[in-house]
């Protein structure tokens, strides 16, 4: 911790900055992932989620995608439905997930295309999501 009493921030011109936007909706985008994370959500299950930023556009908010991993809990359907977009997720950004992977140095800056949708985040403003992976062009 800082016990540093004062602060200058003077030198850092605050008015060169923009707002994030979102990328137009059912357009394919170029992603960079540039995080990774496994997890348990609130339910109890188990869950990936990596977070992308659209490289054509700086001003776009980066955004998750909430993959749910397969489980007894789930119905065959939705299972299937996990299978199917962690292997999407895999073949459009060229990830193994056969073995074990480490998420730095494996995942984390892996490039890839989706088609775009827009939704809500948790304060309800709008965010983009994946509506499809897709090999790139």
């Amino acid at each position: 911790m800082s016990n540093e009493q004062f602060v200058d921030l003077s030198g850092i011109d605050l008015n060169d900055r923009f707002e994030p936007g979102v990328y137009p909706q059912g357009k394919e985008a170029q992603l960079r992932i540039v995080s990774f994370m496994k997890d348990i959500d609130k339910n109890g299950d188990e869950f990936i989620m990596p977070f992308f930023e659209v490289i054509e556009d700086p001003y776009c908010k980066e955004f998750g995608d909430y993959i749910p991993l397969p489980s007894d809990k789930f119905s065959p359907k939705k299972n299937n439905e996990s299978k199917n977009k962690i292997i999407a997720l895999s073949t459009a950004f060229d990830i193994d997930f056969s073995t074990t992977i480490d998420i730095k140095n494996d995942i984390v800056g892996k490039t890839g295309w989706a088609i775009l949708g827009i939704g809500k985040d948790q304060d309800d403003s709008p965010v983009n999501r994946i509506k499809k992976y897709v090999v790139g062009a």
